[in-house]
């Protein structure tokens, strides 16, 4: 069996691999060099499995499989090499890379090279500028050239019988023979045992890569090409702020915690989606799975039947939470359970919904000045939304300084650089804060057609091609989530409104 560390380490620790009591007395063989030879960049389960174990046991939680097959010839394209973002001037992560190599290349107790790296079937390893291969083992280490020194990760190509987990570390049995195509053998095919659906989400930052960056992306609103990018890094940090949850820009906890609660990622382990739930209204003599999930939450017996005793545990939350004592899960105490925002409304009678009109609005801030002359000496109202926009002190007065911003602004927006604000100066700045002002009356949805179609998607940040498919659906619903909306995918004046909001914080930062 494996034994994993029982707790994260200590900084002061040092590395220890992780123990597996069911090895072998054999051994694995050394695989020979198997170079790519397809494309199929889905992660196979042995690389899978050793990343998870890798990365849990040493709470080193940053990894990549997957590469698109226009990489260049590298095992990535066939999900049988893996990227561990260890990097080696960080001395804690130095110490673990360090310790990890040397445990699996080194000769077991009975002398063979090599022997946990073909355990786990490894063909090679590249780490701070060096390699080693189960192909060449009586050389060892020797200098690596390529245009990556491998300083920032260590790199793990394994043979197809390691990616395909076919090896002893996880079957306890030794594989004496190799598999040099991706659906051939040459011995008795095994079946590789099933790898373990993960039992919560990664705490993940800048440099990550894998599929749980990619699942995070979808729900952003970014390319979902599984790469923990800057790009990445600042829509999290929105959706975060959108969701009034801390911006930490990293998927922490929490993050992944709203992502579940709204449904809009699978949960995993104890973690459990209750948005599902929430047009399920819950009160004495209830059953079901429903009652179930609310009674997890609350701490009490999850029998799946509402009796006194769940009904005094929804009464004693609806008092610490400040909604209406009444015993009833509704959707505002669904939401409060799940972690999401809700209506706090004391011992009042709950209100019945009101439907709220969204507010389409066709004029802006710049609107009513738009005919105001605005030079050097002027004051007022006037002056003070010029300064706003302009991003200088606003105090009213147009001095030096104010003048100098609006000569920049008339540079960059291609007009005269006089100075003096007229007509054509506002204009250019409210085309500049609300680009989609005259499309609020427009309606876009999955068949649409045409430019204004293209200047959606170009905003959007997806291929422009004039045509409203189902990339553009995607893209506007991750729009529409982050902004706190239905997530329809069709794109009404409330979405162009909050498309242009989403632009002008993008250019603020």
């Amino acid at each position: 069996m494996v034994i994993p560390a029982t707790a994260p380490l200590a900084a002061a620790d040092p590395p220890r691999p992780p123990v597996n009591t069911d090895l072998p007395g054999e051994l694995d063989v050394a695989s020979p060099y198997l170079a790519q030879s397809v494309c199929d960049p889905a992660a196979k389960p042995g690389v899978t499995a050793f990343a998870r174990l890798m990365s849990r046991h040493y709470s080193q939680l940053n990894y990549g499989i997957s590469r698109n097959c226009n990489a260049g010839l590298t095992e990535h394209s066939e999900g049988r090499a893996l990227d561990w973002m260890l990097n080696k001037n960080d001395p804690r992560q130095r110490e673990i890379a360090d310790s990890v190599v040397a445990w699996l290349v080194a000769p077991d107790a009975q002398g063979r090279p090599g022997a946990m790296a073909r355990r786990f079937g490894v063909m090679y390893i590249i780490w701070d500028r060096k390699i080693w291969g189960t192909y060449n083992m009586g050389v060892g280490w020797r200098p690596y050239y390529g245009s990556s020194p491998h300083t920032d990760h260590i790199h793990f190509s394994f043979s197809w019988d390691g990616a395909m987990q076919r090896t002893s570390w996880w079957t306890g049995k030794a594989w004496t023979s190799v598999t040099k195509t991706p659906g051939g053998t040459s011995g008795t095919p095994v079946t590789p045992p099933p790898v373990a659906t993960p039992q919560s989400y990664p705490t993940l930052t800048v440099g990550a890569k894998g599929a749980d960056v990619k699942i995070a992306q979808k729900v952003i609103g970014v390319t979902a090409d599984g790469a923990f990018g800057p790009a990445t890094q600042a829509a999290l940090r929105r959706w975060q702020s959108a969701q009034s949850i801390p911006v930490t820009g990293a998927l922490d906890a929490r993050t992944w915690q709203r992502m579940v609660a709204l449904g809009d990622v699978p949960p995993r382990g104890g973690m459990e989606s209750l948005a599902k739930y929430f047009k399920t209204a819950l009160r004495l003599g209830s059953s079901g799975e429903a009652v179930k999930a609310a009674q997890k939450k609350l701490g009490v017996s999850a029998d799946g039947a509402y009796g006194e005793k769940t009904a005094a545990a929804v009464r004693a939350f609806q008092r610490k939470m400040t909604l209406r004592v009444d015993g009833i899960v509704g959707e505002n105490a669904w939401r409060a359970l799940a972690g999401l925002p809700y209506v706090k409304n004391g011992s009042a009678p709950e209100p019945k919904p009101t439907p709220v009109t969204p507010t389409v609005r066709s004029t802006t801030e710049y609107s009513p000045v738009k005919s105001t002359v605005l030079a050097v000496g002027a004051r007022g109202s006037a002056v003070k939304v010029l300064q706003r926009a302009l991003a200088v002190g606003v105090d009213g007065a147009f001095g030096p300084g104010t003048q100098k911003a609006v000569r920049t602004f008339q540079q960059r927006a291609g007009l005269k650089a006089t100075g003096v604000v007229d007509t054509k100066t506002w204009t250019a700045l409210e085309a500049r804060d609300y680009p989609f002002l005259r499309y609020r009356t427009t309606v876009l949805k999955p068949g649409s057609k045409g430019s204004v179609v293209t200047a959606l998607q170009r905003a959007l940040g997806i291929r422009a091609d004039g045509s409203y498919g189902a990339q553009t659906v995607e893209a506007v619903k991750s729009l529409q989530g982050r902004r706190g909306m239905a997530r329809t995918g069709v794109v009404g004046g409330m979405t162009w409104q909050a498309l242009e909001k989403e632009m002008r914080a993008r250019s603020a930062r």
